[in-house]
């Protein structure tokens, strides 16, 4: 029986490390810790891997494929992803798409299969991993899109999401709301805390206290908006509007309202976030915040061109957000909604 050839994988396993890190030690060493480097010294010895061989595969060949790593496999994300894929197209890469499901493991698993050379560089859409500047630099070819994150190093293409979350609460403001609901996205996603954030900017700006039960849990899908909207029927004393931290939970909580006998926006006013294509066709159409998604996709790949190329890149492209205004918010009238309950 042929023995099975010790692979980059092994090293990993043994040192107790990742894969990248161990990429990062036949590529770039001093980027590692004294410590690091011993414990790949050791696997590699003992598990008489030859390292050359592989080193020279990661820097010298190219599979002519690019990674892009999403939350879910939803047509709004996708969307980025088809604008990815467009880009890539042009200039001759094939372009694979994987879901991470929010989970670090799992992105971690995707970073890990590049940094092993199963792809040339990577597109973390909305990634969920903390990377401290010596491990962005030593992560292969990496651009965000659509959210930073936590990221400070790693090159970048977004919208401003805190402000276009201030945006659209300012609009509900503008209508005459004071008293305005927030249900928020995922927990851990950076897309919730910096809508959240907005949300909370915006009412600060015009001297409004935030009410911490007005910000209700969410996870991004119509049962999240629905269970946050029933939750707020419930309410002795509920909002004139509701800020969703996306469209699908927007739309989860205009079918709660309608539900249960609640006009929109007669008895209460719901806005959303990206502009999904379901917005258009809600009922009521949804007032929201229109995302370039495409154009991420699209100019996140352009950088990750010129990156696997080692051309100059802006390092932060922040595109514009605007704000849709359909049908289904309007001025308050708390009057009517009480006629309905």
């Amino acid at each position: 029986m042929r023995k099975r050839s010790v692979t980059i994988h092994d090293v990993a396993r043994v040192a107790g490390v990742s894969i990248a890190t161990v990429s990062r030690a036949f590529n770039n060493p001093e980027l590692l810790s004294p410590d690091a480097r011993q414990a790949i010294e050791q696997a590699v010895q003992t598990l008489n891997y030859r390292p050359h061989v592989a080193a020279r595969r990661l820097r010298g060949s190219r599979t002519n494929l690019i990674l892009v790593v999403v939350p879910s496999l939803n047509p709004y994300f996708l969307e980025i992803f088809a604008g990815a894929e467009d880009a890539a197209k042009s200039a001759g890469y094939g372009v694979l798409v994987g879901h991470s499901e929010r989970d670090l493991a799992r992105e971690q698993g995707y970073v890990d299969q590049v940094a092993a050379g199963r792809a040339d560089g990577l597109i973390l859409v909305t990634t969920v991993g903390r990377y401290e500047p010596d491990e962005a630099r030593g992560l292969p070819p990496t651009v965000i899109a659509l959210d930073i994150g936590e990221q400070t190093e790693l090159p970048k293409v977004r919208i401003d999401h805190v402000g276009a979350s201030e945006m659209i609460t300012s609009y509900l403001l503008d209508l005459g709301h004071r008293r305005i609901a927030h249900i928020l996205g995922a927990p851990g996603s950076s897309l919730t805390t910096h809508r959240r954030d907005g949300f909370c900017r915006a009412l600060e700006r015009r001297g409004i206290g935030f009410d911490p039960a007005l910000c209700l849990p969410g996870d991004f899908t119509v049962d999240g908006g629905a269970a946050a909207a029933a939750a707020i029927v419930a309410m002795k004393d509920p909002p004139t509007a509701v800020f969703a931290a996306n469209d699908q939970t927007a739309i989860g909580a205009l079918q709660h309202f309608r539900s249960v006998g609640w006009q929109v926006p007669g008895d209460i006013s719901v806005v959303g976030f990206d502009d999904e294509r379901l917005a258009a066709i809600a009922s009521p159409a949804l007032s929201t915040v229109h995302v370039p998604t495409y154009q991420i996709g699209y100019r996140a790949m352009e950088k990750m061109l010129l990156l696997l190329d080692s051309q100059a890149i802006e390092r932060d492209t922040v595109l514009e957000a605007e704000v849709v205004v359909r049908r289904s918010a309007g001025p308050p009238h708390t009057a009517a909604r009480a006629v309905a309950s």
